[in-house]
C-alpha cells in the first residue's frame, strides 16, 4: 500500500512538472510568436540583411566621331568571408580549400599561396579581398567554379583607350577624385552617384533569391564631347615625337584648328604620359602645355603686327621703306636683324618675307603704343582662350603705361610679350578667317544620361582686323613658302600655303641666353584657308633656328589636307613685290 502511494505521488509530481514545463513553453511561444514577433522578426532580418553598392557609370569623354577617349569599364573585386571558407562538394567530389585557391589563381593569375594566406591570417574576420579588378570574362569563369563562399562585387574602373595620345586633354582620374584636364574641369557633367540595395543571405553567406531591394537608384554621368579628331591627334603626336627627338628638344606642341568655327582638331604635347598608369610619370609631362606654358613667340608674331599696321592705316603690302642694318632705339641701344646686313630697300611684304626686325621696327614706330596694346588684346593675347582649359595661362601683354621704349618695338617681333601655343594658333585663325576671331573650341558640350546635349558656352566672334588687312598679310606669308629658302620644304603640290617662321630667345633671370623656342605657323589653301597649323619646339639642341620646325609643320599640314580631302587650289597667287 505505501508503495502504491509513493508511485501515485511521483506521478503527480511528474505531471505537475510536465504541466509547468508545458506552460513555460506555451508562454515562450506566445512571447516569441505573438508578443515579440515583430521585434524578433526585425532582428532576424537585420542579421540576414546586407547592403551592396549599385555602381553608377562615370560619363565618357569622346572625340568628335564618338570614339571613347575615357570611359568606365566593368571590373569585379573577388572576396571571401574567412569564417565561411572551407571544403565543399561539387559534382559529388570534395574540393579542398587549397584546390579552390589553385583554381582561382589559374583564372586570375594570382598567387595561390597569397590567396591561402588572405583567408587564414585572421579566420575570425568577416571579410578579405582575394583578387581585385577581375574582367567580366574572368568573372564568368570564376562563377563556373560554383564555389559557395566566393563573393564577386562589381566595381567601375576608369580606362583611357588612346592612352598617351590624348592624355594632355583628358587628364586622369585618381582614386577618389579627378586630378586634371577635362576629367576635372567637366566633373559636373561626367560625375556619377552610386546607388544602393539590400538583400538577405542564408547561414552559408549565399544571397537568397528574390530578396534584393533597391534603396537608391544610381545616377549615371553624362558624356563630354570634344572637337578632337583622335586619328589626327595620334598622327600629330607621332610627328612631334619623331622630330622633337631628332632635334633634342625639351618638349614640343602642335595644334590644328578649323578656321570657320575655331574647332581644335588636334592639340598635342610631347612628351606625354599614360593616364592608365601615371604613378611614375614626371609631373612636367602631365599637363597641357599648349594651354598652360606661355613663351615669347618670336617672329611668328610679325604676321600679327603687319596685319595690325595695315588695319590701322599705317602701311600696306607694297609700301616702300628702308630697313636699316641697325635700328637705333635710343643712343647706344640698337635693334638688329638675325643676320647683320646693310640697309635694304624693302616693301612691307619684304619686311615680313625676310623677317626683318629693323624693318618692322620702322613700321611699328608709326603706331602709338596705346593702339598696339589694344590690337594685341583684341587678338586675344593677355587672356585665356575660349577653351578656358583647366590651368590655362593668359600669357602677358603689358599695359601701355608699362611698355618701355624698347618693348614698344620688340612686341612686334615677339619679345616682351608672352603667349601660349593656343593663343598663337587662335591669332592665325583670325588672319585665316578674314580678320574675325572665332573663340577656340575644344568641348562641344555635355550629353546627359537622358541623351540631351547641352552645348558648351562660347563667346561671340570678334572682327579684329579688316578682311583686306588679313588677306594682304596672308599674301605676304605666301611669299615665304613660294619664294623663300624653305620653298622645297614647305611647298605642298597643288596647294597654296601661307606660313611664317619664328625663332625666339628664352629669357632668364640674367637676360636672354642661348636657348631658343622655334616655331612655324601657317594655313592652307591660302586663297580661302580652311585649316591652321602651329608647331613649336622648346630648347632644341641639334638646330636652334626656326627652319628646323619646317619638316614637322609640312608633314602635319600635308596630312591634314589629305585627311580632310581638301580640294586643291585653283586660283594662281598674285604676290606683292618684296623690294623696290
Amino acid at each position: 500500500m505505501p508503495q502504491q502511494r509513493m508511485s501515485s505521488r511521483r506521478m503527480g509530481v511528474a505531471l505537475v512538472v510536465i504541466f509547468l514545463m508545458a506552460g513555460l513553453l506555451v508562454s515562450r511561444l506566445v512571447d516569441v510568436q505573438i508578443v515579440r514577433a515583430d521585434e524578433l522578426k526585425e532582428q532576424s532580418a537585420d542579421i540576414r540583411t546586407t547592403s551592396e553598392v549599385i555602381w553608377a557609370s562615370r560619363g565618357s569623354i569622346v572625340d568628335s566621331f564618338g570614339n571613347d577617349l575615357a570611359r568606365d569599364v566593368d571590373r569585379y573585386d573577388i572576396s571571401a568571408d574567412p569564417r565561411k571558407v572551407g571544403d565543399f562538394r561539387r559534382d559529388g567530389e570534395v574540393v579542398t580549400v587549397a584546390s579552390a585557391m589553385a583554381e582561382i589563381a589559374a583564372i586570375t593569375e594570382a598567387n595561390p599561396d597569397e590567396l591561402l594566406y588572405a583567408v587564414n591570417k585572421d579566420t575570425s574576420a568577416h571579410f578579405t579581398y582575394l583578387v581585385k579588378g577581375v574582367s567580366p570574362e574572368d568573372r564568368q569563369l570564376l562563377r563556373e567554379l560554383r564555389n559557395p563562399w566566393l563573393q564577386m562585387d562589381l566595381v567601375r574602373e576608369r580606362t583611357y583607350p588612346f592612352g598617351p595620345v590624348t592624355a594632355n586633354l583628358t587628364g586622369m582620374l585618381g582614386r577618389d577624385e579627378p586630378l586634371a584636364g577635362i576629367e576635372r574641369k567637366y566633373d559636373s557633367c561626367l560625375g556619377a552617384i552610386n546607388g544602393s540595395a539590400t538583400y538577405q543571405r542564408g547561414a552559408d553567406g549565399i544571397r537568397l533569391p528574390g530578396t534584393t531591394q533597391v534603396v537608391d537608384q544610381p545616377i549615371h554621368g553624362g558624356d563630354v564631347i570634344l572637337t578632337i579628331d583622335s586619328d589626327l591627334q595620334w598622327y600629330v603626336l607621332q610627328t612631334l615625337a619623331e622630330h622633337g627627338s631628332n632635334l633634342g628638344a625639351q618638349y614640343g606642341s602642335a595644334m590644328v584648328v578649323r578656321v570657320d568655327d575655331g574647332h581644335i582638331l588636334a592639340a598635342a604635347d610631347w612628351p606625354t604620359f599614360d593616364p592608365n598608369d601615371f604613378s611614375q610619370a614626371p609631373v612636367e609631362f602631365m599637363g597641357a602645355r599648349s594651354f598652360s606654358s606661355p613663351y615669347e613667340p618670336g617672329s611668328i608674331m610679325k604676321s600679327i603686327g603687319i596685319a595690325m599696321l595695315i588695319d590701322a592705316g599705317y602701311t600696306y603690302a607694297e609700301d616702300k621703306i628702308v630697313a636699316p642694318g641697325f635700328y637705333e632705339v635710343y643712343p647706344g641701344r640698337f635693334i638688329k636683324n638675325f643676320i647683320v646686313a646693310d640697309d635694304r630697300q624693302l616693301t612691307t611684304a619684304g619686311v615680313l618675307h625676310t623677317s626683318s626686325n629693323t624693318g618692322i621696327s620702322v613700321l611699328a614706330d608709326r603706331m602709338p603704343k596705346e593702339t598696339a596694346t589694344r590690337y594685341f588684346q583684341k587678338f586675344g593675347f593677355g587672356e585665356v582662350t575660349g577653351v578656358d582649359f583647366l590651368g590655362e595661362s593668359a600669357g602677358q601683354v603689358l599695359s601701355a603705361d608699362q611698355v618701355d621704349v624698347v618693348t614698344r618695338y620688340n612686341q612686334f617681333f615677339g619679345q616682351g610679350i608672352s603667349v601660349t601655343a593656343a593663343q598663337m594658333a587662335s591669332s592665325y585663325q583670325t588672319l585665316a578667317n578674314d580678320g574675325v576671331r572665332v573663340p577656340l573650341r575644344l568641348v562641344d558640350g555635355c550629353r546627359t544620361s537622358e541623351g540631351e546635349v547641352v552645348a558648351a558656352p562660347t563667346d561671340e566672334p570678334i572682327q579684329v582686323v579688316s578682311a583686306s588687312a588679313a588677306q594682304q598679310t596672308i599674301r605676304m606669308m605666301e611669299t615665304i613658302v613660294s619664294q623663300g629658302p624653305l620653298r622645297n620644304t614647305l611647298e605642298i603640290p597643288g596647294y597654296r600655303v601661307a606660313a611664317k617662321t619664328g625663332t625666339a630667345e628664352i629669357a632668364t633671370s640674367e637676360g636672354y641666353g642661348d636657348d631658343r623656342v622655334i616655331s612655324l605657323a601657317g594655313m592652307a589653301p591660302a586663297e580661302d584657308p580652311e585649316y591652321v597649323v602651329l608647331v613649336s619646339f622648346y630648347k632644341p639642341q641639334t638646330s636652334r633656328v626656326s627652319t628646323a620646325a619646317a619638316p614637322a609643320f609640312h608633314e602635319i599640314l600635308s596630312h591634314v589636307l589629305k585627311h580632310y580631302r581638301v580640294a586643291p587650289s585653283t586660283e594662281p597667287a598674285v604676290l606683292p613685290p618684296l623690294t623696290w
